[in-house]
């Protein structure tokens, strides 16, 4: 079946765009169709939440951090990793449905996924080796902004964050969002519903294997925000799954 995606070109309005094309078929999916979230993921937390969740709701992942009355001097990280780590050799694609839920307010709001090759219970971002493809809220209301950004050797690169802090300082809508990383040649490219937004160069990526995370951050004080991920797929004969845990 075709996947469609919307996504927004500012005065030309929402547009309808393909899914990307992977390279071979899916080595391993998850499209969270079940009552809980089951051994092939950790849940991942780091400070203090005055409530959080991580779990299925209507058959899709759901991160959910309220924040009200915490400590003002940390960011909440909540999210989960996989058990498995996927080694990357070849050619391979890892893309994942990230629905921003109409926040009425995004402010200091991030959702998105983090490919690391350390296996953390907390912040994956505290490792120093990462690449991360997210959303960032636009204060002070509904809007975003996508970013993506490398870290190789405790080294931390800003990449893409659609001209910021230059220029869209207003962001955009963002609402069900295909976010795909194709890797090759030691590099990437990144993919937001089936358009290329960012080529890395060759050898870009510190590491030759990595668990998915996907995870949520937000300051403090803010009332319940929910974010939701669906149908994680890693494909391509580049990627060998092996299993550091159960499952």
């Amino acid at each position: 079946m075709m996947r469609l995606f919307a996504t927004w070109l500012g005065a030309w309005g929402w547009i309808v765009l393909t899914q990307a094309a992977s390279p071979g078929g899916p080595v391993w999916s998850d499209d969270f169709d079940r009552a809980d979230l089951g051994a092939g993921w950790a849940v991942t937390r780091e400070a203090d939440f005055k409530d959080y969740a991580a779990d299925i709701a209507g058959g899709r992942l759901r991160l959910r951090a309220d924040t009200i009355g915490t400590d003002d001097s940390t960011v909440k990280y909540l999210g989960v990793r996989s058990i498995r780590e996927f080694r990357f050799d070849d050619d391979a694609m890892l893309s994942v449905d990230l629905d921003w839920n109409g926040q009425a307010n995004g402010s200091y709001l991030t959702a998105g996924l983090v490919l690391g090759p350390e296996a953390r219970d907390g912040n994956p971002l505290e490792g120093a080796d990462w690449l991360k493809v997210e959303y960032v809220g636009v204060p002070p209301g509904r809007n975003g902004r996508i970013v993506v950004a490398l870290r190789t050797g405790g080294r931390e690169q800003s990449l893409y964050a659609e001209g910021w802090p230059l220029a869209n300082r207003e962001g955009r809508p963002i609402g069900l969002q295909r976010i795909g990383v194709r890797i090759r040649d030691g590099g990437f490219e990144v993919f937001e519903n089936g358009r290329s937004i960012y080529v890395s160069e060759p050898d870009a990526i510190g590491f030759a294997a990595a668990h998915v995370y996907l995870q949520m951050s937000s300051h403090s004080n803010y009332t319940a925000r929910e974010v939701f991920f669906d149908d994680v797929r890693v494909s391509g004969l580049g990627w060998v799954a092996r299993s550091t845990g159960s499952n």
